[in-house]
């Protein structure tokens, strides 16, 4: 990588955080263009959460399924290259289980949001999903996020699934942060009288499927949409109404749905619009 291009990175960072004169971060790529290694001090965080997607996490099965990673073969799969989200986050080498991620079962957006105001979005990033909730980045490693001065919420995004929110997390400055949400119901934030924000599948915690307009709730317009590709007889994509992940909508993608639709699920979330 040359210096100019490093040099640039270290400024874009200390533009959008001109409260934190360290943070600091060189990037080293692989010949395909994949992010292999970074440098950082002390000013970042390390962010190790784990979370499950009701879609590909099935009954009986240890981990999800990361059937769209190899879908037409061992490296060659339908995840796209850059993230969905907007973040312009790109990995070349999402369809080669052997990549440096390793195997993945989708794309997932991270934010940082101020604990006492969840509204108050801080830092965001899309990263990568694991088979075992793992959430990295695109070089395999935990996600790096600019040390916070106060106590700081953790909202994960998928593009069918339905938002979550952490409880405060009291120190985010240095070192590494731990947060698993698949542990208990109680680790993803909810108000008085909202709905549970997660489900059970085999002893774990799981996010709930069907916010395919990623609207915060699962209601009749997600399944005017999903209705519309199953009609259609959609496979071989990567579909947002595929809400299992495995490639096509059919039935399995209806009967969750429509479970989610007569259970009304929301995110916590809605009651933070900025």
């Amino acid at each position: 990588m040359n210096t100019h291009l490093t040099r640039m990175m270290i400024l874009a960072v200390a533009i959008i955080f001109p409260g934190i004169i360290h943070a600091q971060i060189k990037f080293n790529y692989d010949n395909a263009g994949n992010r292999i290694k970074r440098e950082l001090n002390s000013s970042l965080v390390q962010l190790d959460t784990k979370v499950l997607l009701r879609g590909p996490y099935r009954p009986g099965q240890v981990n999800m399924a990361s059937d769209l990673q190899t879908y037409f073969s061992a490296n060659s799969g339908l995840l796209p290259t850059t993230d969905p989200y907007g973040g312009n986050v790109v990995y070349n080498n999402i369809g080669n289980p052997a990549g440096v991620a390793g195997p993945v079962v989708d794309w997932i957006k991270i934010e940082i949001r101020d604990a006492a105001n969840p509204a108050a979005k801080l830092q965001s990033k899309s990263l990568l999903l694991k088979p075992n909730g793992a959430v990295v980045d695109v070089d395999g490693t935990l996600p790096k996020f600019v040390g916070q001065s106060s106590p700081v919420r953790v909202a994960v995004f998928h593009r069918n699934h339905v938002a979550i929110l952490s409880n405060p997390i009291a120190s985010f400055n240095a070192g590494t942060a731990v947060y698993d949400f698949t542990t208990a119901l109680n680790k993803a934030s909810q108000l008085p009288g909202d709905l549970a924000q997660m489900g059970l599948i085999n002893g774990k915690w799981y996010m709930w499927a069907g916010d395919i307009n990623g609207d915060g709730a699962v209601d009749a317009t997600d399944m005017t949409i999903a209705n519309k590709d199953f009609l259609d007889g959609l496979y071989d994509q990567y579909l947002f109404t595929d809400v299992n992940l495995d490639g096509g909508v059919d039935a399995t993608d209806g009967s969750i749905m429509n479970n989610a639709l007569i259970n009304g699920y929301y995110s916590t979330l809605i009651n933070y619009a900025p």
